[in-house]
């Protein structure tokens, strides 16, 4: 800490001069780095398209080369003559040393054809047809390769031996032949002797990278032949650390063509450009850290202890900055500061004793739309003159009717909510005052879970859903039709659910209606003349619970409407 404070970077002015200095430094390793990157990406890029080049066309000879070998060996294997003294050999007819030296002159004459045939020999799957020799096929080259040629999906085709085990100059392929006349049955094999000019050609281009190495793989990653031989493969780790590879398969057989580029050859372009960025950026460092120095006394420390006052009202609560500061624009910065946290305040309490006083106001005005003032006296006084006229079924309805009234202009404890269970009661009298009119044509089903009967919602929420279900999807049905009242919990919400056999509603009024429940939930809302509505009941909830709760509509032409309403859960005696 001694040694910090020395350098006064236990200052503001030395913080920013380490801050200035840092950031350069990072700007600078940044974009010096990422222009070395990609110069030297594009260097080995162009390395390895130049030496993927060289692969392809060097692998392109090669195939070129095989293929004519394997065409000249599939028109040995062919011939009538080859096929008929390997049917003889076949049947136990032994060729004589006149049909022997037949054989000898037709592959005589096919390797004339052939810059890199050196010698073919006939098998028979007892022992050699030619040249005369006492050995068979698999004493000639290994029981593996025989093996190999056997196999059902290589049959017919040309195998190949890295290395002959006779003569290691050589080559050696072989491939079995097949009779036609014995519905292809195996009768022998051929052996093709391969001139090391099949792969002099390697290391032959004078285009290719200094210090570049070129091998040919056979399918065990072996060397078959490099620029130097039979030169070994590099080990693994030397490989990673000094070469680039480029490897190409060599199509036709199981051999590859693997290039290593020097690492050292294809970077070596790009280490003066490496030194020119390096020796920029450290004179621009100096530099910068010259001017950062003489920057950096401008600021002075009033201002780190204004931000600790701006920061404490970031914790909680804005507060005014009573510290005068010897630094005028500091003190003038001051001053705004504590300007500004004024306004802040005063806007905060504003805001929030009118977002109260509009929210009371909202539930206040929807409540008395939804509150009609009835005579209870009259409807007592009409009661008791119809249960002395003896008519008991309309007494019944009109204790019904003072039900209903009473209901809506109650207001036990002024919160507005109620129980499930009151306004489930409340359905059911507005039913039963509907079917003195709707007689059998309206038929209605409750399905309410029990334990839900003691969430509390908001008063005549349910009872306008179901007024619009018999009036807009019931009425208009000749027969009348049926309405089922259900009620759910889910999670942390309530869910009640009106869904109705009616006429339904067309896609183009369903999605007015959707929208209107989206948009009108944050405006003044339309009133109608049936009661708070479908509209009103979604903006009361909204008001109440959060848009979380509301209205949703699922209906179809034909088929019916599902009304949802969504309210946060709430048991009773919980505002």
């Amino acid at each position: 800490m001694r040694l910090l404070r020395a350098w006064g970077l236990d200052q503001t002015r030395g913080q920013i001069f380490i801050g200035f200095i840092a950031t350069m430094t990072l700007v600078l390793v940044v974009t010096v780095g990422s222009i070395y990157m990609l110069l030297a990406g594009v260097q080995k890029r162009n390395a390895l398209q130049y030496t993927d080049e060289i692969a392809v066309q060097t692998s392109g000879r090669l195939k070129s080369l095989l293929n004519e070998i394997n065409v000249l060996t599939l028109q040995l294997a062919m011939d009538e003559r080859i096929q008929d003294r390997l049917a003889d050999e076949l049947q136990g007819q032994t060729a004589t040393y006149a049909e022997r030296m037949k054989i000898r002159g037709l592959m005589q004459e096919k390797t004339v054809y052939s810059e890199t045939i050196q010698e073919m020999e006939l098998y028979s799957l007892e022992g050699s047809v030619y040249p005369i020799v006492d050995k068979s096929i698999q004493e000639r080259v290994g029981a593996q390769l025989v093996n190999k040629a056997d196999e059902s999906f290589n049959a017919g085709m040309l195998q190949w031996l890295a290395r002959d085990p006779e003569d290691p100059d050589y080559l050696l392929a072989i491939r079995q032949i097949k009779l036609e006349r014995l519905d292809y049955a195996k009768a022998g094999y051929l052996a093709v002797k391969v001139k090391r000019s099949l792969i002099d050609f390697i290391g032959t281009d004078d285009a290719k990278m200094k210090g570049s190495r070129m091998y040919l793989l056979d399918e065990n990653n072996e060397v078959i032949a490099s620029e130097n031989g039979n030169e070994p493969l590099p080990q693994e780790r030397a490989k990673q650390d000094r070469y680039i590879t480029v490897n190409r398969a060599i199509e036709g057989s199981d051999w590859s063509l693997e290039i290593h580029l020097p690492k050292k050859t294809v970077m070596g372009d790009t280490l003066f450009i490496q030194y020119v960025l390096l020796g920029a950026s450290l004179g621009s460092v100096v530099l910068f850290a010259f001017l950062s120095y003489y920057l950096s006394r401008f600021i002075t420390s009033p201002i780190k202890k204004l931000a600790g006052v701006i920061q404490q009202g970031t914790e909680g609560g804005l507060k005014e900055n009573a510290e005068l500061y010897f630094n005028r624009e500091v003190n003038l910065l001051n001053r705004k500061y504590n300007r500004m946290v004024q306004e802040i305040n005063h806007l905060i309490k504003s805001v929030y004793e009118i977002e109260i006083v509009k929210s009371k106001s909202e539930i206040t005005a929807l409540h008395s739309q939804i509150n009609p003032h009835f005579l209870f006296n009259t409807l007592d006084s009409i009661y008791w003159a119809h249960v002395a006229k003896g008519e008991k079924e309309l007494s019944r309805y009109i204790v019904l009717l003072a039900d209903l009234f009473r209901y809506s202009i109650m207001n036990d404890d002024g919160s507005g909510l109620v129980r499930l269970e009151q306004e489930v009661d409340q359905v059911r009298r507005y039913i039963d005052l509907m079917k003195l009119r709707w007689q059998e044509r309206l038929t209605v089903e409750f399905q309410v879970d029990p334990a839900t009967l003691s969430c509390r919602i908001p008063k005549l929420t349910i009872q306008p859903l179901v007024e619009n279900a018999i009036v807009h999807g019931i009425e208009p049905l000749d027969g009348g039709g049926a309405i089922q009242i259900s009620a759910r919990r889910e999670g942390l919400f309530l869910v009640v659910e009106i869904r109705d056999n009616g006429i339904g509603i067309g896609a183009d009024k369903l999605g007015e209606i959707q929208a209107r429940l989206q948009k009108e939930t944050r405006r003044e809302l339309p009133l109608n003349g049936r009661g708070i509505g479908l509209f009103n009941v979604h903006k009361l909830v909204q008001l109440q619970y959060g848009e979380e709760s509301g209205i949703t509509i699922v209906s179809k032409p034909g088929e019916g409407t599902t009304v949802s309403l969504r309210l946060a859960w709430r048991e009773e005696g919980v505002l």
